[in-house]
């Protein structure tokens, strides 16, 4: 700590901050467009100048280290002015479009401009022009705006691993442009509408689609993977037109990426509105909920219990599973499933311990690593939010990251130690030459994807490393989905009873494409959000919501319990999925159910609820001495980001981007 001046008046402060930093700090407010915590810093845009004691020139802010004794002065005539003549500068060539610039209300620069700007303006002349850049799907480029800050060329190259973007020219002939043309291609390309502080990069699927004022606002959780990102959703007229990202430095931090971003326009496609019942010439003709439920009721009673099975599919909240599992399990019927794990015998793990189905550590614990071993995960597809936590700790030094399965395509620097599970059984004996770093590392972390379960004996090589001493509790299992953690969290055992010999299938949110060999004679209701195949070959549709139409309960990857509230309001015959098990049950065993919130039903089974997070439990112990080591290549489970799950395959959006990043062309 040192002691130095702001306006006169001594403060204590860490000696590592900046001018900038310190003020903000203290809530002393300087302009800036610039600067940007989680980037480098430029210096570029001078907004943030302030006045030194002993400096013959004001000095920017951001790029001034602090030292002991120092005096400053942030609001003196000469500060004034010098703000005064930095926004002159900076406003000869914007244009002065804000009344058709989906940045206005929202632009830094008309703020600061009001607050800090003169109130006249000395150019009359001719303003330059400057051609827009095709940057891909999401971005909108109107670049005679831009103020030069660069914030997304230093987000591009330190955030996105693309080098591509840059500055060409200089004075007035100052662009930014790639060096050749290309997509900017990045899971997380969205965020540069958030960083520029003008309209010169604005989103094009929210183009004129409402002003800001005019937009309802709501927070709520991302469940497209297990991260959990926090997001802002703006609403406009009951429809979705914008998702942001909500600031949360222990998941998400600020950024989100973009198919969390875009997915949001699947909503209003090929929705399931009503209860459907296909005849015999396979039409679905609509019908009552008192029709749908006396046909439920129906199957249900002519049908023996072993011979019903359920299975689970993405995109499903922990209270819709746990009710889901308790009635069944009250009308005789054991069979569920969750989608992914069908017909897969290599599928095992101790659900009753949270440890083999969670990330162990938090992600905030990255910071404090110092060597990293991914196994058979692909981070940019699976959960890219995770590369922003490890490029973040990249940036300290002193981080080494290692990779084993097969080659793909990482934004910062891996050493890949080999293909396959005989790499890993070499690490686990001490065979490897990785082993030697693996000893000189103080804090190690391991990072498993879910592929490994789906190998032979994987479940046992994941015991194996967990008993190593060098790991200590630093094994973290990395699931894709958050459902699938849902799922596990409710303690359901596999079944080995074959799919082919059930009568009466219970699909819940599935989206199996075909993979389930169902008997013509067989009977399947579905119960969903949207018209998937798997609805298409049911018998019997049930309407459910997405998770931004209803309230519901989701544990993340690290085991962190998020509440989503309802976002969206549906004047259909839509209902809730809790709401359908509750009648179906009261409905067949012709009473009321308990009048207590669903919430409160899952504390008296899961009382850890009450919690922020999880108890890890580690108390595994595990050993099969004979086994067969397995050749096969780790792979991620994910092959395209973009469709990962239902809400992401019925979103125009993603699949025009997804078309266009894939022929590298001008699709739209």
């Amino acid at each position: 700590m040192i002691e130095i001046y702001i306006n006169n008046i001594k403060l204590n402060v860490n000696k590592n901050l900046t001018v900038l930093q310190a003020c903000n700090n203290f809530k002393i407010e300087i302009p800036k467009f610039c600067f940007q915590e989680n980037l480098q810093i430029a210096g570029n845009c001078r907004m943030c100048l302030v006045e030194i004691e002993n400096s013959p020139k004001p000095i920017a802010s951001c790029a001034m280290p602090l030292m002991p004794n120092m005096k400053i002065f942030t609001d003196t005539p000469l500060v004034q002015k010098a703000r005064e003549s930095v926004l002159e500068f900076l406003l000869i060539n914007h244009p002065l479009d804000c009344p058709i610039c989906d940045q206005a209300s929202e632009c830094d620069l008309q703020d600061q401009t009001m607050i800090f700007g003169s109130d006249r303006s000395r150019f009359f002349f001719n303003k330059r022009g400057v051609e827009d850049k095709y940057c891909g799907p999401f971005i909108k480029t109107i670049m005679t705006r831009c103020i030069h800050c660069t914030r997304c060329v230093r987000f591009a190259n330190e955030i996105c691993g693309v080098d591509d973007l840059g500055t060409t020219g200089r004075g007035n002939k100052t662009e930014i442009n790639f060096y050749y043309p290309k997509i900017f291609n990045s899971e997380f390309s969205g965020n540069l509408v958030d960083l520029c502080p003008v309209g010169a990069l604005t989103s094009k699927p929210y183009t004129f689609k409402a002003r800001s004022w005019e937009l309802k606002k709501k927070e709520g959780i991302d469940i497209l993977d297990s991260i959990g990102s926090n997001i802002k959703i703006d609403i406009f007229n009951n429809e979705i037109v914008r998702i942001l990202p909500k600031t949360n430095f222990n998941i998400n931090k600020e950024w989100i990426s973009n198919k969390t971003r875009y997915f949001f326009d699947s909503l209003k496609y090929q929705r399931l509105k009503y209860p459907l019942l296909k005849d015999e010439n396979g039409n679905f003709n609509k019908i009552s909920w008192l029709e749908t439920l006396e046909i439920i009721n129906e199957k249900f009673l002519t049908t023996d219990s072993s011979n019903i099975r359920s299975i689970i599919g993405n995109l499903t909240d922990l209270e819709s599973i746990f009710l889901l599992k308790k009635n069944l399990n009250k009308l005789g019927i054991i069979n569920i499933e969750y989608e992914d794990l069908i017909n897969n015998q290599n599928f095992k793990i101790n659900s009753d311990l949270t440890s083999n189905f969670l990330f162990n550590n938090t992600l905030k614990s990255i910071d404090e690593s110092d060597l990293c071993l991914i196994i058979g995960s692909d981070f940019r597809n699976e959960g890219a939010i995770l590369n922003i936590h490890l490029i973040n700790r990249l940036k300290k030094g002193n981080f080494k990251i290692a990779y084993v399965g097969n080659k793909t395509e990482f934004i910062y620097p891996v050493t890949h130690l080999g293909l396959t599970l005989k790499t890993l059984i070499n690490i686990i004996s001490g065979k490897h030459a990785f082993c030697k770093d693996l000893k000189k590392a103080k804090k190690p972390l391991i990072f498993i994807g879910e592929n490994i379960l789906n190998q032979k004996n994987g479940f046992f090589f994941l015991s194996k490393l967990k008993n190593l001493s060098i790991f200590k509790n630093n094994v973290n299992f990395f699931s894709t989905q958050t459902s699938l953690i849902n799922f596990l969290e409710i303690t359901f055992s596999k079944k080995k009873n074959s799919l082919k010999d059930s009568k009466l299938y219970y699909l819940f949110n599935t989206n199996l494409q075909n993979k389930l060999n169902r008997s013509k004679n067989s009977f399947s209701i579905y119960q969903g959000h949207h018209f998937t195949q798997d609805a298409q070959n049911s018998n019997l549709i049930l309407p459910g919501l997405t998770f931004l139409e209803k309230n519901g309960i989701y544990i993340n990857l690290e085991g962190i319990i998020q509440k989503n509230e309802k976002i969206l309001n549906l004047n259909t015959e839509q209902r809730k999925d809790s709401i359908i098990y509750r009648n179906i049950y009261k409905f067949f065993l012709k009473k009321n159910q308990s009048k207590l919130n669903s919430f409160f039903k899952i504390q008296e089974v899961l009382p850890y609820l009450l919690k922020k997070k999880l108890k890890i439990i580690n108390n595994f112990n595990f050993n099969i001495k004979h086994f067969k080591i397995n050749i096969n290549f780790l792979d991620s489970l994910i092959k395209n980001k973009y469709y990962t799950n239902i809400l992401e395959q019925y979103s125009k959006i993603l699949i025009n981007s997804n078309k266009i990043i894939q022929n590298q062309s001008k699709y739209l």
